[in-house]
């Protein structure tokens, strides 16, 4: 029976709705992946702008009745609605943070996040077949993530940061990033491998050989248990074996002959070492390639064994899989004492950044930054520091000056320690939520092509969720837009039959929303971009206008009043160490400021502020500005100024 036609309208519109959604996701992908930069913060301002603006019109299309309105379920609503949740929690920490630029930024970076996860649930409500469709998508979008990666690696001038650290990054810019979208790719790689099946396994040849080089130790094992989530759920577990066999084999060995090229997996090698080795590399990246897929085409045509023989060969797999955890468990009963105490490292034992780590159990300093995580929330329970601004407690507890960071590469526990327990309740509800809305994706799949596609993806969103718990991940769009825009179309269901509603206020308060989140995005960029560039009062009185809550801002205007007005310039400082009262350097500045208006007993107390929230910071030098106030206020020099002589005097 011919549909009637206002029945074939809706059908065209929708198609033609979740088409331009689809298109508008995947170039948001594509420049996540591509262009943010780590976690610069001008691409999260044109990145974001792009995905709110795009969720903006999705919405004003479904509110004004262009087209149908997605369903999604109690989970489904959970995930997106907690997202935006965690968002205003973010934002409402501004109010107390010890840093509410770094809050308010965070807050930004939130809601960007939380519009990668509509965009995605509005991708899938329009779609017809939205899992195959996203998962195809996915396969592309990785295969020129990994292929550009690689490439780096052979052709120097691409990313010439290899220079000073040999780990694999580009274009990501962090080495764990890139690992946890490699994981992602292994699921996506295999569900290809099953229909094309030389170039699934090409792909997820390069997704091994990619995490091999980071040096990602869990991307490694994420990505290990990918492929075992994937062969177990999977109907063809013979061909997946096949698959991991060959393109994981090569993989090891393209990775052996990286190893023997300094060039390849040595920091600090010249250019011209890099360039000679790079080709050589090339080639043996290319010839990988060529035999996984010569022989995976090979292997497949000769896999249509009888159906004895398949469940022999999983049996015997299985049995293996089980023998090798028992062996990985049994070993981690008896040496658990040196592994907790190779875990639970001293920070005067930093594990480098070379190959060397994929033999170590270090964690990287990540127990005494989770301490330092739990010490925070303990004195900061109910709202925490205030989002983003863990760098001011690791400065302040730290016990060595060798490493510091910005985050405790723990998001659940940076969330308890920065936005307190409302925060870290609201991050996990949204992660339950999402798990369960992965679960009902993959039980309302149908069979078939479109099951296999909800499990390709549900393994790879599930990934991104564990390793949540070792890494810095929110601070990256490259890896959180993306997988949060997957996990937003796994949790939706469709779009409704009925005739589209229209709701033309909602439709307006969804733009400008939209427009007003835009304009929080570009506010601080605007400014550090004033600020940048200031060579006068009046630029940096537009810069604050942008963002009255920069202390950078205040303390160069400050610096150029000092000559003009010193007392404007001393309630300029002020105003700095009010809106970051754990600022080391803001307090250091001040007291700089008291020392050139010989005010010893002001710079005294503004170096020990700037101490007692760092001290291995410049107020730790010895001999230093702190010492000589302490001198000129208390006529003693400390133990730690031998001779009782200043390294200099004003």
């Amino acid at each position: 029976m011919l549909a009637s036609p206002p029945v074939r309208a809706l059908v065209e519109r929708r198609a033609t709705s979740g088409a331009v959604v689809a298109a508008a996701g995947g170039a948001l992908v594509f420049a996540a992946f591509f262009f943010a930069r780590g976690t610069a913060l001008s691409p999260l301002v044109w990145i974001g702008a792009f995905a709110l603006l795009a969720v903006a019109a999705a919405a004003t299309a479904i509110l004004a009745g262009a087209c149908p309105a997605p369903q999604i379920d109690v989970a489904g609503v959970g995930f997106l609605a907690g997202l935006f949740a965690l968002a205003i929690w973010v934002g409402s920490t501004t109010i107390w943070s010890v840093s509410p630029e770094d809050s308010w930024q965070y807050t930004n970076r939130t809601l960007v996040y939380a519009a990668f996860a509509l965009l995605g649930a509005f991708a899938a409500a329009l779609l017809q077949r939205p899992a195959e469709t996203l998962v195809r998508g996915s396969a592309l979008l990785l295969a020129l993530l990994l292929g550009w990666a690689l490439l780096a690696k052979c052709i120097p001038s691409l990313y010439s940061d290899y220079g000073r650290l040999a780990r694999l990054r580009a274009p990501v810019d962090y080495w764990n990033e890139l690992a946890l979208l490699a994981a992602v790719a292994v699921p996506v790689a295999l569900w290809l491998a099953a229909r094309r099946p030389a170039a699934g396994t090409v792909l997820l040849y390069g997704a091994a050989l990619t995490v091999l080089l980071t040096y990602s130790r869990f991307g490694i094992a994420l990505a290990c248990l990918a492929a075992v989530a994937w062969i177990v759920l999977a109907d063809d577990r013979v061909g997946g074996l096949a698959a991991v066999g060959i393109g994981g084999g090569a993989a090891v060995a393209v990775f052996g002959v990286a190893l023997a090229l300094p060039g390849i997996t040595k920091d600090g090698r010249p250019h011209a070492v890099r360039a000679h080795d790079g080709w050589i590399f090339a080639l043996a990246v290319v010839a990988g390639a060529a035999v996984v897929a010569g022989s995976s085409s090979f292997v497949r045509r000769r896999l249509r064994v009888p159906d004895a023989t398949r469940r022999r060969i999983e049996r015997a797999a299985a049995i293996a899989g089980v023998a090798v955890a028992a062996g990985l468990v049994i070993v981690a009963a008896v040496f658990a004492g040196r592994i907790w105490h190779a875990f639970a490292n001293p920070l005067s034992s930093q594990i480098g950044s070379n190959r060397g780590r994929l033999g170590s159990l270090n964690s990287s300093n990540r127990w005494s930054w989770w301490q330092e995580a739990w010490h925070a929330f303990v004195r900061h329970p109910g709202g925490g520091t205030g989002a983003g601004t863990f760098q001011f407690t690791d400065l302040m507890l730290r016990r060595t000056s060798l490493v510091t960071t910005t985050e405790p590469h723990n998001v659940p526990l940076q969330f308890l320690s920065e936005t307190g327990i409302v925060g870290f309740l609201l991050l996990v509800g949204t992660c339950a939520a999402a798990m369960v809305g992965i679960v009902r994706a993959r039980v309302r799949a149908r069979g078939g092509t479109e099951l296999a596609a909800v499990t390709a993806l549900a393994i790879g969103a599930v990934a991104f969720l564990a390793h949540l718990v070792v890494d810095t991940d929110w601070d990256y769009v490259a890896t959180c837009g993306p997988l949060l825009f997957i996990v937003g179309a796994l949790v939706a269901r469709g779009s409704s039959t009925g005739s589209p509603t229209r709701r033309p206020l909602l439709a307006a308060a969804a733009v400008v929303f939209s427009v007003g989140a835009v304009y929080s995005l570009a506010a601080p960029w605007l400014a550090q971009r004033d600020l940048a560039t200031a060579a006068s009062i009046p630029q940096l009185e537009r810069a604050h206008a942008y963002d009255p809550l920069s202390t950078d801002v205040l303390t160069e205007w400050a610096a150029f009043e000092e000559v003009v007005d010193p007392t404007r310039a001393g309630q300029l400082y002020r105003d700095a160490v009010s809106l970051e009262p754990e600022n080391s350097i803001v307090w250091f500045e001040f007291g700089d400021f008291f020392w050139d208006q010989k005010l010893w007993k002001d710079a005294y107390v503004a170096y020990g502020n700037s101490w007692k929230y760092d001290r291995f910071g410049p107020a730790g030098v010895p001999c230093g500005r702190l010492d000589q106030a302490r001198y000129k206020v208390l006529k003693v020099w400390p133990p730690s100024c031998p001779g009782g002589r200043p390294a200099a005097t004003h």
